[in-house]
Protein backbone atom coordinates (compact mmCIF):
# COMPACT_ATOMS: atom_id res chain seq x y z
CA UNK A 1 0.00 0.00 0.00
CA UNK A 2 1.47 3.27 -1.15
CA UNK A 3 0.81 6.34 0.93
CA UNK A 4 0.24 9.61 -0.95
CA UNK A 5 1.73 12.55 0.78
CA UNK A 6 0.25 15.97 -0.07
CA UNK A 7 2.55 18.81 0.52
CA UNK A 8 0.99 22.06 1.55
CA UNK A 9 2.97 25.04 0.54
CA UNK A 10 2.34 28.42 2.06
CA UNK A 11 1.90 30.93 -0.68
CA UNK A 12 3.12 34.46 -0.09
CA UNK A 13 0.49 37.21 -0.54
CA UNK A 14 0.44 38.72 -4.03
CA UNK A 15 2.12 42.07 -4.36
CA UNK A 16 1.55 44.27 -7.36
CA UNK A 17 4.65 44.89 -9.37
CA UNK A 18 5.78 48.49 -9.34
CA UNK A 19 6.72 49.85 -12.66
CA UNK A 20 10.27 51.00 -12.78
CA UNK A 21 10.54 54.78 -12.53
CA UNK A 22 6.91 55.33 -11.45
CA UNK A 23 6.68 58.42 -9.20
CA UNK A 24 5.85 57.84 -5.57
CA UNK A 25 2.98 60.09 -4.42
CA UNK A 26 4.31 62.88 -2.24
CA UNK A 27 3.33 62.82 1.39
CA UNK A 28 1.34 65.60 3.00
CA UNK A 29 3.46 68.31 4.53
CA UNK A 30 5.99 70.90 3.51
CA UNK A 31 7.83 70.59 0.21
CA UNK A 32 10.48 72.54 -1.63
CA UNK A 33 9.19 73.06 -5.17
CA UNK A 34 10.03 74.79 -8.45
CA UNK A 35 7.43 76.85 -10.31
CA UNK A 36 6.90 75.47 -13.82
CA UNK A 37 4.11 77.79 -14.98
CA UNK A 38 2.62 80.98 -13.56
CA UNK A 39 -1.02 81.38 -12.40
CA UNK A 40 -1.93 83.48 -15.42
CA UNK A 41 -0.78 80.86 -17.94
CA UNK A 42 -3.01 78.33 -19.69
CA UNK A 43 -1.85 75.50 -17.42
CA UNK A 44 -2.35 77.55 -14.30
CA UNK A 45 0.10 77.40 -11.41
CA UNK A 46 2.14 74.19 -11.75
CA UNK A 47 4.90 73.04 -9.42
CA UNK A 48 7.58 70.38 -9.55
CA UNK A 49 8.05 68.96 -6.08
CA UNK A 50 11.77 68.46 -5.42
CA UNK A 51 12.79 65.35 -3.56
CA UNK A 52 12.16 61.61 -3.73
CA UNK A 53 9.60 60.78 -6.39
CA UNK A 54 9.82 64.09 -8.22
CA UNK A 55 6.42 64.93 -9.68
CA UNK A 56 4.38 67.79 -11.05
CA UNK A 57 1.30 69.06 -9.27
CA UNK A 58 -1.22 71.86 -9.60
CA UNK A 59 -1.15 74.44 -6.83
CA UNK A 60 -2.78 77.60 -5.58
CA UNK A 61 -1.16 80.65 -4.04
CA UNK A 62 -1.87 81.17 -0.36
CA UNK A 63 -3.88 84.26 0.55
CA UNK A 64 -1.04 85.63 2.68
CA UNK A 65 1.57 85.16 -0.07
CA UNK A 66 1.34 88.48 -1.94
CA UNK A 67 4.50 88.05 -4.01
CA UNK A 68 3.60 87.21 -7.61
CA UNK A 69 5.42 83.99 -8.48
CA UNK A 70 7.37 83.52 -11.71
CA UNK A 71 8.44 80.45 -13.63
CA UNK A 72 11.68 79.15 -12.16
CA UNK A 73 11.05 80.39 -8.61
CA UNK A 74 11.92 78.11 -5.71
CA UNK A 75 8.92 78.14 -3.38
CA UNK A 76 7.73 76.55 -0.15
CA UNK A 77 4.66 74.42 -0.84
CA UNK A 78 2.26 72.91 1.68
CA UNK A 79 0.48 69.73 0.60
CA UNK A 80 -2.63 68.78 2.60
CA UNK A 81 -4.39 65.44 2.99
CA UNK A 82 -6.75 66.21 0.09
CA UNK A 83 -3.77 66.54 -2.28
CA UNK A 84 -4.23 70.30 -2.48
CA UNK A 85 -0.94 72.18 -2.67
CA UNK A 86 -0.52 75.77 -1.54
CA UNK A 87 2.39 78.09 -2.28
CA UNK A 88 3.20 79.72 1.04
CA UNK A 89 6.33 81.73 0.23
CA UNK A 90 8.91 82.41 -2.46
CA UNK A 91 12.29 81.18 -1.24
CA UNK A 92 14.64 81.97 -4.12
CA UNK A 93 14.63 83.59 -7.55
CA UNK A 94 17.35 83.50 -10.17
CA UNK A 95 18.25 86.44 -12.36
CA UNK A 96 16.74 89.85 -11.69
CA UNK A 97 15.33 90.04 -8.17
CA UNK A 98 12.19 91.92 -9.25
CA UNK A 99 9.26 91.66 -6.83
CA UNK A 100 5.60 92.35 -7.65
CA UNK A 101 2.98 92.44 -4.89
CA UNK A 102 -0.47 91.48 -6.12
CA UNK A 103 -3.91 91.05 -4.61
CA UNK A 104 -7.24 90.07 -6.12
CA UNK A 105 -8.99 92.52 -3.82
CA UNK A 106 -8.22 95.82 -2.09
CA UNK A 107 -4.65 96.20 -0.86
CA UNK A 108 -4.22 98.65 2.02
CA UNK A 109 -1.18 99.64 4.07
CA UNK A 110 -1.82 100.94 7.58
CA UNK A 111 0.91 102.21 9.89
CA UNK A 112 1.81 105.36 11.86
CA UNK A 113 4.53 106.13 9.27
CA UNK A 114 4.96 104.70 5.78
CA UNK A 115 8.07 105.44 3.71
CA UNK A 116 8.80 104.62 0.08
CA UNK A 117 12.41 105.08 -1.00
CA UNK A 118 13.58 104.52 -4.57
CA UNK A 119 17.21 105.00 -5.61
CA UNK A 120 16.29 105.54 -9.27
CA UNK A 121 12.60 106.03 -10.15
CA UNK A 122 9.36 106.05 -8.14
CA UNK A 123 6.52 105.36 -10.58
CA UNK A 124 2.80 105.48 -9.77
CA UNK A 125 0.12 104.70 -12.35
CA UNK A 126 -3.64 104.47 -11.87
CA UNK A 127 -6.82 105.62 -13.67
CA UNK A 128 -7.58 107.77 -10.63
CA UNK A 129 -5.27 109.04 -7.89
CA UNK A 130 -6.66 110.71 -4.76
CA UNK A 131 -4.53 112.41 -2.11
CA UNK A 132 -6.19 113.50 1.12
CA UNK A 133 -4.10 115.14 3.82
CA UNK A 134 -3.85 118.19 6.06
CA UNK A 135 -0.48 119.24 4.62
CA UNK A 136 1.50 118.11 1.58
CA UNK A 137 5.09 119.16 0.82
CA UNK A 138 6.83 118.56 -2.50
CA UNK A 139 10.53 119.40 -2.69
CA UNK A 140 12.61 118.89 -5.81
CA UNK A 141 15.06 120.57 -8.14
CA UNK A 142 12.68 120.22 -11.09
CA UNK A 143 8.91 119.60 -11.02
CA UNK A 144 7.00 118.93 -14.23
CA UNK A 145 3.20 118.79 -14.42
CA UNK A 146 1.59 117.63 -17.66
CA UNK A 147 -2.18 117.25 -18.01
CA UNK A 148 -5.08 117.88 -20.31
CA UNK A 149 -6.98 119.86 -17.67
CA UNK A 150 -5.50 121.32 -14.49
CA UNK A 151 -7.81 122.78 -11.85
CA UNK A 152 -6.79 124.23 -8.49
CA UNK A 153 -9.31 125.40 -5.87
CA UNK A 154 -8.37 126.92 -2.54
CA UNK A 155 -8.69 129.85 -0.16
CA UNK A 156 -5.22 131.31 -0.80
CA UNK A 157 -2.42 130.84 -3.34
CA UNK A 158 1.10 132.11 -2.75
CA UNK A 159 4.00 131.58 -5.15
CA UNK A 160 7.61 132.73 -4.99
CA UNK A 161 9.89 132.41 -8.01
CA UNK A 162 12.98 134.18 -9.32
CA UNK A 163 11.56 134.09 -12.84
CA UNK A 164 8.15 133.17 -14.28
CA UNK A 165 7.55 132.49 -17.97
CA UNK A 166 3.98 131.89 -19.13
CA UNK A 167 2.78 131.10 -22.64
CA UNK A 168 -0.77 130.30 -23.72
CA UNK A 169 -2.95 130.72 -26.80
CA UNK A 170 -5.66 132.46 -24.76
CA UNK A 171 -5.43 133.92 -21.27
CA UNK A 172 -8.51 135.17 -19.42
CA UNK A 173 -8.60 136.35 -15.83
CA UNK A 174 -11.53 137.51 -13.74
CA UNK A 175 -11.23 139.27 -10.38
CA UNK A 176 -14.19 140.41 -8.28
CA UNK A 177 -12.18 142.69 -6.01
CA UNK A 178 -8.87 144.52 -6.30
CA UNK A 179 -6.36 143.46 -8.98
CA UNK A 180 -3.00 145.12 -8.31
CA UNK A 181 0.38 144.75 -9.97
CA UNK A 182 3.52 146.28 -8.46
CA UNK A 183 6.71 146.27 -10.51
CA UNK A 184 9.88 148.28 -11.00
CA UNK A 185 9.26 148.42 -14.73
CA UNK A 186 6.05 147.34 -16.46
CA UNK A 187 5.63 146.91 -20.21
CA UNK A 188 2.52 146.01 -22.22
CA UNK A 189 2.75 145.08 -25.89
CA UNK A 190 -0.06 144.13 -28.26
CA UNK A 191 0.46 143.28 -31.95
CA UNK A 192 -2.98 144.61 -32.97
CA UNK A 193 -5.07 146.33 -30.29
CA UNK A 194 -4.45 147.46 -26.74
CA UNK A 195 -7.66 148.53 -25.03
CA UNK A 196 -8.09 149.95 -21.53
CA UNK A 197 -11.67 150.52 -20.44
CA UNK A 198 -13.20 151.57 -17.17
CA UNK A 199 -15.95 153.72 -15.71
CA UNK A 200 -13.22 155.99 -14.41
CA UNK A 201 -9.76 155.77 -15.95
CA UNK A 202 -6.84 157.63 -14.40
CA UNK A 203 -3.39 157.95 -15.95
CA UNK A 204 -0.90 159.75 -13.76
CA UNK A 205 2.80 160.37 -14.15
CA UNK A 206 4.88 162.14 -11.54
CA UNK A 207 7.18 163.71 -14.14
CA UNK A 208 6.01 162.87 -17.67
CA UNK A 209 2.95 161.53 -19.48
CA UNK A 210 3.56 161.00 -23.19
CA UNK A 211 1.25 159.80 -25.94
CA UNK A 212 2.57 159.26 -29.46
CA UNK A 213 0.88 157.92 -32.60
CA UNK A 214 0.04 158.65 -36.22
CA UNK A 215 -3.37 159.81 -35.04
CA UNK A 216 -4.45 160.78 -31.55
CA UNK A 217 -8.13 161.28 -30.78
CA UNK A 218 -9.62 162.57 -27.53
CA UNK A 219 -13.36 162.63 -26.88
Amino acid sequence: MTATVTERRTKAPHKPNKQAGAPVPAQAGWHRATVLSEPGSVQGLRLRLNGEGVQEISARQAFSCLVAVQAGDIVAGLLDEQRQCWVMAVLERNGAQDVVLQSQGKLELSAPTISANAREVLHMAAPQVRLSCEQADAVGERLNLVGGTVKAIGAALSTLFDRVHHHSKQYMRSTDGLDRTQAGHMELQARQLLQIHGEHTLVEGEQLVKARGAQIHFG
